[in-house]
């Protein structure tokens, strides 16, 4: 058929060159005509259309299946000649050769078949190739069968294309893979066939060749070498490539250029296809070393387009897998920058991609990597390729949290596209999570959750294949995190699959034992290339001969082919596992669809295992940790509920004997409800997986166990709780029906939940096949788990877990020991799981290979083991006390009895040691070991009332478990830092009343009962245990019945002693308890008694009132018993070591409470137990002063003393103050004998003490305190007391201290409650107002002092108080009045005494007598009457009328007599005077007070006048009477500028002035009736008496101010009057007007009172010579007022006849 088509082609050709060409024609026409085979096809083609024609289709068919049998053959061998005769294809190249189309297309489609029919001569091959070179320009279809020829070629004459035909091929495809796309296309694949067929070549010519054959030498890295012919042509073509892609012109190809694109897919074709090949030619490797990644390394790191850079990077695998070894430099090289290509601010995203896709084919390849690995990472000096390789891929997987999902756990991706499967999946990790887990639960069809899926996060075309692309294509934003998580899962998969095969033993390989545990994992491959068998489901119980063998470490098998790689393997693991946690880690907690997920676990277990088996415990125990972590989140372990156990008192109450069976755990009852679990599907498989992990590495696991049981111990508490909170819900909502939802979503959960029970429970069974070590591993890390959950710092005395068989230490627990009580539940049900599947043990090993003294030494430590629950807890406690009682039974036999009832105490004592072993100071314990610790204290009660008064041995032990309720004291440095408070008793803390209660009753016991069968020397235990339950603060009804145990064992110490000589037991130093032991049997009660008294000194100091107050009370109720057998020895020892020490303990105690606390109600207290010590200190002294008094020891006791009081008055505590001096009285007032030597001492410490310490100085009237009238006036009592004692001794000195404290306590005292000091004395001031009346007078100089004492406290409401508001404080009224009298009494009674009037003390009475005299009205605060300024002016007048003529008498010789005549005339002046302000509101007394005041007024004015006349009297005091009466008698307000200058002495001198006259109303003083006295007074002053000169100095100095008064009337009358118009004069100014003007005419003036004027004759009227001309004036006033009138001209007329005018 070939060979008509080739006829008709021919022919075609013929007719074509008829007119042109006509060589081509005449070829062809010679062609045809030689050829007989031609002429024959011809022939068969028209005999054929003949059949086609006239046949039936029948025989047309089997005619033509004749023809092509027979055509086969002759075309066979017609193409066979034709090969040998290379002229038949001369036209045919003559016709390409023309370059016209028509004829070329028609002749190359003819070389066509010559070429697929391999009819083409090998001579005409270059010529046709250089033809179809020419051809290359003509049309596209031409272009494309020339391809087609090309490619025909390299199947049927691929030997023959080499050297110049390859070039010739090569250099045809180059130029038609310019032209158009499909041209161009078609050329690539045509250059990548040749390029595959030289490779081709190649590997036949290494097959058959001889070292003969080569024909070149070409270079290489050290030197050149020797290349067959088909070598020299890939030699030459991959060089020649690779020149075209730098850009450089080629060396053996004629093509000037190629395409990038083109290029790096002909370098992958001709790599790829026979890598080995390529690999083996050193020539072109030194070509791929030298030119080719150089130009790629250049490709990726440049920033190149997509194309050029996929195609480089296409090449990466290919040399990685093939040519490691032969390019270890350059693949370093290529893959560290591969990995800083990863990182985001190298590159772009699809060029990280295209980076993680190369890595994904690396990890695919278990060889490649480890080849990796020990080409670089274990080799020195290399870089740590896959190391930086899995870091970089951590960074990569922690990048961008959001797209992958990260959140607290796994959930899965959601999208609109789910199948119903997974949203299931997805609500039920959300529904059946407990509440408050950390992660954001999503919406079930949210379309843009992050996360992993394969529907969303995967490309369907890698990047990688997508040459196609121009540009860069779309890449999902988590594609590049799915190829990360796809690494490390091959790269752990890869290793599992490797390694595991070399762990089964032989003996189990040949057996095909090996059980599979993975998750979903395929069977791993023996060595042998076998495939192991599935596990079953359960494993079968191991029997004691049955025991498993330990899976190989594969570094252990020696002298295996594959050892190096097994090395390797391992090396990198051991150096890679961080980095592989660390993305597992990031993966497990991010958004993975289920298939991710699965894989994900699955080869996280493989690589867990497989580090297992070969003994890396690092890796394998931080693996473990991590799914662990995985399997049970901390964020959900919160467990609060805790199933009900039964309490002590039913387990206590006539059961104990009994066996209850415990009750089940949620994990032992019907697993019906098991769906409710709070851990997810996820959590689940994790937990699944560790189990798993468990069971195939248990043999090798050794302290990891801890890690597995743990998290199953956690799990199982996460579970049970919500199942049982769930069940609690649905109860209460047993009527809501259930929606079917519910049951779809916990379906799943539940299956998952019943495959983690039955993986628990292989894992637990399988320790029954563990052999002998692994066991003991088990057992200790269950033992490990209870105690790492007690204490991390164990104490050597309590039962320790033995160590693993190679001594490893126990690790810390991993995950965190749960807090919930029930968490121990677990441990102790599959602790007594491990004990029934593995009885063989015990029945056949020794307890050194059994575990069996970890089992029972365990009992202790998990009675001690404060996180257990309470139900073994008690349970093993319950044993125990069981145990011991049997040592109380009479059925004990007598040889051991004491031996074992001592053991029993011993067995107690060290239950509770266990209890309370590394108890922090103030925490109580919890409820369980309270009660594990109750039942023993009620176990020793009960063992005391059996054998207490026959116990022999034990004693110690006996009070060391009463001391147990308490905790062990803080150390001080601890407890703080203030050394003050190193000196106060600590408060003795108790885990709880009701142990406190138990144990207080065996001691009880004991003080009652068994007081003679107490060993002396346990009597300081048993004083010190009374002396903590003193002190203890649970139960405060114990603290105060211990102190009365004090006094019980006192009786017993004390009974049938005579004198118990107690200064022998310390003389005069002060005792620490610690140094009071037994010294000598002799003497012991004596020590004890005193050690009893320290003991309760101590309990004084406790923080509780009243347990203070009831120690105080038990010390001298002791002292109050054996006082009698008390010598003065002895009372001196029990003064000095106790009540002293009582006094400084709590004076130290109350500084602490001062400085630490500072809070009043702290203080107080401590203040009420010094009250309390007061008052009995002051009944056992004052009944016993007399006989201490006896010793001259006494005086340095007493001053000791006295410092405490001192101390405690130093507080400023009124209370305390006043029982410290109420004491004193008592004492004091006790004194018999006053001449005891002690006494004058004693009396002087005292009297200090009382000087110093005055409780009114205490008082500040700005604070809210407690009146301190009660201290103050104990204060005077104590005065009172001592003043007899101190009679003999009272100096003015002494006195003056006296009055300075009445002053003091008189100043400062507080007021009243629900009284006043207005109307009555006070006590305290009853006490100061008795002291001042009662004080000795006697002592020289002591009258001058009380007078100025009593002084002072007339003064004191006005100082205190000055605007007399009657607030701040008490009023001192009635004080003050009381006084008054007290110092007139006492002046009238010393009137004559001179010295008074000379030391300044009657002055000082007459200014205190003035003060509120002078405060009249202004001072408000006033009393009933009479009021304080009446006392004071009747007290004055009395004291004056006694003193005045004694002063008169004695004023010569008293330098103070100026100033008391000062003070006499302000008395008077302040009598007449009132504040006209302070009268703005009527005062119905005032008329009264005015009528008091003008009597006062006339009595004071005839006791002055007549001495002050005197001449010893300076003038300046009559005229500052004179003055005082002036001003005392107007009325009306004058004009200021008719009253004199200050201290002018021309007095009437503005009367001559003029001024304007006043319009106002002048409003008349309200006390005018006084006024009007005082006008008579300076009047009579003036007026005619008996002339003595005593009379005329006063007329003269009162006569210019007479003047003044009558003169200022009238010049007010003058100037104001013609103002006023015809208005009237003011009634007041008229009456006062007139009654001046009558004065003035009927006055009688001392002549010599005003001096003579000219020409006026009258001695009687001189006065109105200085007025006449006023009155003149007067009279010239218009608008007269009658009566004024007359009374002008009355004056006028009686200056007519006496100054003798007309």
């Amino acid at each position: 058929m070939t060979a008509q088509l080739l006829a008709s082609e021919l022919t075609t050709l013929i007719q074509d060159t008829k007119r042109k060409n006509t060589d081509i024609r005449v070829v062809c026409e010679r062609i045809l005509t030689n050829d007989a085979d031609l002429t024959k096809a011809r022939r068969q083609k028209s005999h054929l259309t003949t059949l086609k024609l006239y046949q039936t289709p029948q025989s047309l068919n089997s005619q033509l299946v004749t023809l092509s049998l027979m055509g086969d053959s002759l075309q066979a061998n017609y193409f066979r000649d034709l090969k040998r005769r290379p002229n038949f294809v001369r036209p045919l190249l003559l016709a390409c050769a023309s370059k016209n189309g028509k004829f070329a297309g028609t002749a190359i489609t003819s070389l066509q078949r010559l070429v697929i029919s391999n009819g083409l001569a090998v001579e005409t091959l270059k010529d046709t190739l250089e033809v179809l070179r020419e051809c290359t320009g003509l049309a596209q279809d031409i272009q494309l069968k020339i391809l087609q020829i090309v490619s025909s070629l390299l199947q049927n004459y691929s030997s023959y294309v080499q050297k110049d035909l390859l070039v010739l091929a090569v250099h045809i495809c180059c130029i038609l893979a310019s032209k158009a796309t499909v041209t161009s296309n078609t050329a690539a694949a045509t250059l990548q066939q040749l390029v595959v067929g030289v490779l081709g070549e190649v590997v036949k010519e290494d097959e058959v060749s001889k070292d003969n054959d080569f024909v070149a030498e070409v270079p290489i890295e050290d030197g050149s070498i020797s290349v067959m012919p088909a070598a020299l042509d890939a030699y030459r073509l991959l060089d020649d490539i690779c020149l075209l892609l730098e850009g450089n012109r080629p060396a053996f190809l004629q093509a000037t250029s190629v395409a990038p694109n083109l290029g790096m897919e002909l370098v992958e074709a001709m790599i790829a296809s026979h890598p080995a090949t390529v690999a083996s030619h050193p020539e072109l490797v030194h070509i791929l070393r030298t030119r080719l990644l150089p130009f790629v390394i250049r490709i990726i790191s440049e920033t190149k387009p997509f194309p050029i850079t996929v195609r480089a990077i296409r090449l990466l695998p290919i040399v990685f897998s093939n040519m490691l070894s032969a390019l270890p430099a350059e693949c370093e090289i290529i893959l560290s920058l591969l990995n800083h290509m990863l990182d985001p601010d190298s590159s772009v995203g699809w060029k990280r991609v295209l980076c993680m896709e190369v890595f994904r084919a690396v990890h695919s390849d278990s060889s490649l990597m480890r080849s990796i690995y020990a080409h670089f990472d274990e080799q020195d000096g290399k870089r740590n390729v896959v190391k930086d390789h899995l870091a970089m891929l951590v960074k990569i997987s922690a990048e961008k949290p959001t797209i992958i999902g990260l959140g607290s756990q796994s959930t899965i991706p959601a999208s609109s596209g789910q199948t119903e499967e997974e949203l299931n999946e997805i609500a039920a990790i959300q529904a059946d999570g407990i509440g408050g887990t950390i992660g954001v639960a999503m919406t079930l069809r949210s379309s843009t959750a992050p996360g992993i899926s394969a529907r969303l996060s995967v490309m369907r075309v890698s990047c990688l294949e997508q040459l196609d692309k121009s540009d860069a294509p779309q890449i999902p934003p988590a594609y590049l995190y799915t190829l990360v998580l796809t690494c490390i899962n091959q790269f752990s998969e890869n290793v599992a699959r490797f390694l595991l095969p070399f762990t089964v033993p032989p003996e189990l390989r040949s057996k095909k034992r090996f059980k599979q545990t993975m998750i979903d994992s395929p069977r791993p491959e023996t060595p042998d290339g076998d495939k192991s068998d599935d596990q079953r489901p359960n494993l079968e119980r191991a029997t004691s001969g049955n025991i498993s063998k330990v899976p190989l470490n594969p570094l252990s098998l020696e002298g295996h082919p594959k050892q190096n790689q097994i090395k390797t393997s391992a090396s990198m693991i051991e150096a890679c596992w961080p980095a592989l946690l660390a993305a597992y880690s990031t993966f497990l907690h991010a958004a993975l669809d289920s298939e991710y997920y699965h894989a994900l676990i699955r080869s996280f277990q493989k690589f867990t295992h497989v580090a297992g088996l070969l003994r890396l415990s690092t890796p394998r125990d931080a693996f473990l940790t991590a799914l662990g972590k995985n399997a049970v989140p901390s964020s959900i372990i919160s467990i609060q509920s805790t199933p009900r156990m039964p309490s002590v008192s039913e387990m206590k109450d006539g059961r104990r004997g009994s066996k209850t069976p415990l009750p089940l755990t949620p994990a032992q009852e019907s697993r019906s409800e098991g769906t409710l679990a709070s851990l997810n599907t996820r959590n689940l498989l994790c937990l699944r997986a560790l189990l798993n992990l468990g069971i195939a590495l248990g043999p090798v696991l050794q302290a990891a166990w801890s890690i597995l049981l743990e998290t199953l111990q956690q799990a199982d508490l996460i579970i049970n709780h919500v199942h049982s909170q769930r069940r609690h819900s649905r109860a209460e909502s047993a009527n809501a029906p259930a929606t079917p939802s519910d049951a779809d979503l916990l379906g799943d959960i539940g299956s998952e939940i019943a495959a983690v029970r039955i993986a628990a429970n292989r894992m637990l069974e399988s320790s029954a096949d563990l052999p002998e070590e692994a066991f003991l591993d088990i057992v200790a890390s269950v033992s490990s788990l209870l105690r790492n959950l007690t204490d991390t710092d164990p104490s050597p005395e309590l039962p320790l877990p033995t160590p693993g068989p190679k001594g490893q230490a126990t690790p810390p627990t991993t995950l965190g020991g749960s807090q919930d009580p029930r968490a121990n539940l677990f441990v102790v049900e599959n602790l007594g799981k491990i004990i029934e599947y593995n009885k063989f043990r015990f029945q056949e090993h020794t307890t050194q290979h059994n575990g069996w003294h970890i089992f029972v030494n365990s009992l202790l430590g998990i009675i001690s083991a404060s996180h257990f629950d309470t139900e073994i807890r008690v349970r093993a406690a319950q044993g125990l006390d069981d145990l011991i009682a049997l040592t109380a039974s009479p059925e004990t036999s007598l040889l051991t009895r004491d031996e074992m009832r001592q053991e029993g105490l011993v067995a107690i004592s060290r239950q509770i040691e266990s209890l309370n072993r590394k108890r922090k100071k103030q925490n109580p314990g919890k409820a369980c070991e309270l009660d594990i610790q109750f039942m023993s204290l009620e176990t020793l009660r009960s063992l005391l009332e059996q054998f207490g008064d026959s116990l022999v041995s034990g004693w110690s032990e006996v009070f060391t478990i009463i001391n147990s309720v308490f905790q062990e004291p803080v150390p001080q440095a601890e407890a703080t830092t203030n050394k003050l408070e190193t000196k106060i008793a600590k408060s003795v803390l108790a885990k709880s009343p009701k142990l406190t209660r138990s144990s207080f009753g065996s001691l009880q016991l004991i003080c009652s009962d068994f007081l003679s069968s107490v060993p002396r020397e346990c009597l300081t235990i048993l004083l010190d245990t009374i002396h903590s339950f003193c002190l203890q603060q649970d139960d405060f009804n114990i603290s105060l019945t211990s102190t009365s145990l004090f006094c019980n064992v006192s009786d017993y110490l004390w009974q049938g002693e005579d004198d118990l000589h107690l200064d022998a037991v310390c003389g005069d130093e002060t005792p620490d308890l610690k140094s009071i032991e037994i010294q000598s049997f002799e003497n012991i009660k004596a020590e004890m008694l005193l050690r009893s008294l320290l003991l309760l000194v101590e309990v004084t100091i406790d923080e509780r009132l009243e347990i203070r107050h009831g120690a105080i009370h038990a010390v001298f109720r002791i002292f109050d018993t054996c006082g009698e057998k008390l010598s003065p020895n002895d009372w001196l020892v029990a003064l000095r070591q106790v009540i002293l020490s009582l006094f400084r303990h709590n004076q130290e105690s109350f500084s602490i409470a001062t400085v630490s606390d500072g809070q009043d109600s702290t203080t107080l207290s401590w203040n009420d137990a010094a009250v309390v010590l007061l008052d009995n200190t002051a009944v056992l002294l004052g009944s016993n002063i007399n006989v201490l008094l006896s010793k001259n020891d006494f005086s340095v006791i007493w001053s000791d003393l006295l410092v405490h009081l001192r101390a405690f008055v130093d507080r400023k505590n009124l209370v305390v103050s006043a029982n410290v001096f109420l004491m004193l009285e008592k004492v004091l007032a006790n004194i018999q004998d006053t001449n005891r030597p002690n006494f004058v001492e004693c009396a002087k410490l005292t009297w200090n003490l009382w000087e110093e310490g005055n409780p009114a100085e205490h008082y500040s009237p700005g604070k809210r305190e407690t009146s301190n009238q009660a201290a103050s006036s104990a204060y005077l009592h104590c005065l009172a007391a001592m003043r007899p004692l101190l009679a003999s001794n009272l100096t003015l000195e002494r006195l003056k201290i006296i009055l300075d404290q009445l002053q003091i306590c008189a100043s400062r005292s507080s007021q009243t409650n629900y009284s006043d000091d207005v109307e009555a004395l006070t006590a305290l001031q009853t006490q100061i107002i008795l002291h001042l009346e009662s004080l000795n007078d006697d002592v020289p100089g002591s009258i001058s002092q009380i007078i100025i004492a009593t002084a002072y406290f007339i003064t004191l409401p006005f100082t205190q108080d000055p605007q007399g508001t009657g607030k701040g404080g008490p009023t001192f009224i009635a004080l003050s009045k009381a006084v008054m009298e007290v110092l007139g009494r006492l002046i009238l009674r010393h009137a004559n005494t001179p010295d008074i009037y000379e030391d300044g003390s009657f002055l000082a009475a007459i200014k205190a007598l003035a003060l509120p005299i002078s405060l009249k009205y202004k001072w408000r605060n006033e009393s009933k009457l009479p009021n304080t300024w009446q006392q004071a002016t009747t007290t004055a007048l009395d004291i004056l009328a006694a003193t005045i003529p004694v002063q008169s008498r004695i004023g010569d010789d008293s330098s103070d007599g100026p100033d008391i005549w000062t003070s006499i005339l302000s008395v008077a002046d302040h009598i007449a005077k009132a504040s006209e302000a302070q009268l703005s509101k009527p005062i119905a007394e005032a008329p009264k007070d005015q009528s008091f005041d003008i009597a006062s007024f006339e009595r004071i004015y005839s006791l002055i006048v007549p001495a002050l006349g005197s001449s010893t009297i300076p003038h300046r005091l009559r005229r500052m009477f004179a003055k005082f009466l002036f001003e005392n008698s107007l009325i009306h307000t004058p004009h200021p500028d008719d009253l004199p200058e200050v201290d002018s002495l021309e007095i009437i001198a503005n009367l001559k002035s003029v001024h304007i006259g006043r319009t106002n109303r002048l409003l008349p003083s309200r006390r005018s009736r006084i006024a009007y006295v005082c006008l008579d007074k300076l009047a009579d002053l003036v007026s005619t008496h008996d002339g003595s000169p005593a009379r005329v100095a006063l007329a003269q100095a009162a006569a210019p101010y007479l003047i003044l008064r009558v003169g200022i009337v009238l010049k007010a009358y003058v100037l104001d009057q013609p103002l006023r118009g015809n208005m009237p004069i003011p009634a007041s100014q008229k009456k006062e007007l007139l009654y001046v003007l009558r004065q003035a005419v009927e006055l009688r003036s001392e002549h010599k009172a005003i001096p003579d004027a000219p020409g006026i004759k009258s001695t009687e009227k001189k006065h109105l010579y200085r007025i006449y001309g006023l009155v003149n004036r007067a009279l010239n006033v218009g608008g007269k007022d009658p009566a004024v009138y007359n009374a002008l001209m009355r004056i006028v007329e009686v200056c007519s006849l006496d100054f003798g005018l007309d």
